[in-house]
């Protein structure tokens, strides 16, 4: 398989050429500064339409710069994941998607706030710093104003529209207007010995922030919402661009769609089946069964401290279990395990920063003021968000000195990241990780989940009709109805349920990135074994698909399958 041309060889022209991608991009970008080593990057994310627009253009020069090299030359993996990242992050900009991003999950404004998430200012240089990131923090909240009143202004120039639609506009006003209640940014804890002017500049710090959230509620509301769209979905021409981008390769929808029915229809057999064994009844056999797991003091974990204890041990306990299937850097060890009381119920990953000031970070959301939980519909949870999954595979691919620094620390692909997680859940269970039936149920409801995803995004964008099936009468989509398929095949939580529901709304092709990933994944695993016989070696597979790094599903799947 081809490896990655040493990080030594200064006469790689591919690797030249990424350089001075990265170089650019470290002028704006704090993760781009830190992946090039460079110590005084800028604060925070450059959100403005400049920086839009200048990226943009950048894509297109870096792309010029590759087309020109011969075949051959330089390094050829890296090539081919810089072009497929490059063309899809200018088709997500043609789209109006990059410029127009309003959504509940993970849109500028979210990461802005997310950049805080478990910190504490302390009495150093640190904490200056961490302050001074506060006081960059309402500029950023501004350029992203800007930002979105350009794509409105400029929606002639996209192949979809330059607002996002009305639901994603009330989700993130609800959203952003619950922080500011709560002063969120405010509450950024501070160290007992921190001083009172430092206090203070955190203070004034936090109420221009809240500021600047205010007057963004005011532009999603006032200025956005009366030309924004109705209309959820974005269309098939666009949606197919859309899921592209996101999956870095070009798929047959509807032999993706048919997939995401037949796998649904078999993972709900299979849940019933299991809630039977575990002693569900009636009609409803999954949830019954579901309701006495909850209440099993075996999987029930009470308090925050306990829920806390369970994941850090869960965690260890898998990264010992792993030693046959991966070999595994010492840093592995560094996640940190968290608890936070956000409402959203979900566990997630963080990465750690590229220069290594924060650690990797597995997240369990609780409900505010219900700190309770259930630990066997979790577990597969803690495998796609830490080990094998996430954490894995960015400790994985961070500790390969001959990928590029871009590679190993921004090149972000949905389909890549999101299809290894989901194919680490499935794997988890392979290596024994997943102890007992009930364990097992919580899997098999992950996976319906995600089965789900694929049919509800599809029909939602591209307004194709439901197939005739055992599951449900309906013969068109609703989000009521995408919403009511979670709840009843997956069992999840009604709130929940309807923030999917907007999530896959408001990112368009995002929620193929799970199963499909998986479903490449697996297709290149069994080549590999088919190829090699006796000879395959689990340990091996990984060792040398990680070490290809982040890329698109389809230059990985050529590469995977080569």
């Amino acid at each position: 398989m081809p490896t990655a041309v040493p990080a030594e060889n200064p006469q790689d022209p591919v690797r030249a050429i990424a350089d001075a991608y990265v170089a650019e991009l470290a002028k704006h970008e704090p993760e781009a500064a830190q992946a090039a080593g460079l110590p005084d990057g800028p604060l925070v994310a450059d959100l403005g339409p400049e920086w839009l627009q200048r990226r943009y253009e950048l894509q297109g020069e870096t792309l010029a710069g590759l087309d020109v090299l011969p075949a051959g030359a330089g390094d050829e993996n890296l090539r081919a994941a810089l072009r497929e990242r490059l063309e899809s992050e200018r088709l997500l900009f043609d789209t109006g998607f990059t410029a127009r991003l309003v959504a509940g999950l993970a849109t500028p404004v979210h990461l802005v706030r997310g950049a805080f998430e478990g910190v504490t200012v302390t009495p150093d240089a640190a904490g200056d710093a961490l302050v001074a990131r506060v006081e960059a923090s309402a500029a950023a909240v501004d350029q992203y104003i800007a930002s979105l009143r350009w794509a409105r202004d400029h929606a002639d120039r996209f192949t979809g529209s330059g607002v996002a639609p009305v639901r994603q506009l009330d989700t993130l006003a609800a959203q952003v207007e619950s922080w500011v209640a709560r002063d969120w940014f405010g509450s950024i804890p501070v160290a007992e010995r921190v001083g009172e002017s430092t206090r203070s500049r955190l203070r004034s710090a936090a109420d221009a922030v809240n500021e600047r959230l205010t007057a963004l509620v005011g532009v999603l509301r006032d200025e956005l919402r009366p030309v924004a769209p109705t209309e959820d979905g974005v269309g098939e021409h666009v949606y197919a661009d859309m899921a592209a981008a996101m999956l870095g390769a070009r798929i047959d929808l509807a032999d993706t769609y048919a997939f995401g029915w037949a796998e649904l229809e078999r993972l709900v057999g299979e849940a019933r089946a299991l809630a039977v064994e575990l002693g569900g009844t009636g009609d409803d056999p999954v949830r019954s069964g579901a309701s006495a797991l909850d209440a099993d003091p075996r999987y029930r974990l009470e308090g925050v401290p306990a829920i806390q204890a369970w994941l850090a041990r869960r965690v260890d306990e898998t990264i010992d279990a792993l030693g046959d299937a991966f070999a595994l850097p010492p840093s592995v060890r560094d996640a940190e395990c968290l608890v936070s009381e956000a409402a959203s119920g979900v566990v997630y990953y963080a990465p750690g920063a590229p220069d290594g000031s924060t650690p990797g970070r597995i997240v369990w959301t609780i409900p505010s003021g219900v700190p309770v939980a259930a630990t066997w519909q979790e577990v597969t949870s803690v495998h796609h968000e830490g080990l094998p999954g996430h954490h894995l595979q960015f400790v994985v691919t961070a500790s390969y000195p001959d990928l590029h620094p871009w590679q190993r620390h921004l090149a972000h692909i949905h389909g890549y990241a999101e299809g290894w997680a989901h194919y680490a859940e499935q794997l988890a269970d392979e290596l024994g990780l997943v102890r007992d039936p009930a364990e097992r149920l919580g899997l098999v409801l992950g996976q319906i989940w995600r089965s789900v995803r694929i049919v509800a995004d599809i029909g939602l964008h591209t307004g194709w009709a439901i197939p005739s099936n055992p599951l449900v009468t309906e013969t068109s989509w609703t989000p009521e109805l995408a919403k009511r398929m979670l709840v009843d095949f997956a069992l999840v939580e009604p709130t929940l349920a309807g923030f999917e529901v907007d999530r896959y709304l408001g990112w368009p092709g995002q929620a193929l990135a799970f199963k499909v990933g998986a479903r490449l994944w697996n297709e290149a695993r069994a080549a590999r074994a088919a190829q090699l016989g006796e000879a395959f070696s689990l340990r091996e597979f990984h060792r040398d698909s990680l070490g290809l790094g982040p890329m698109g599903l389809g230059p990985l799947r050529e590469l995977l399958l080569r």
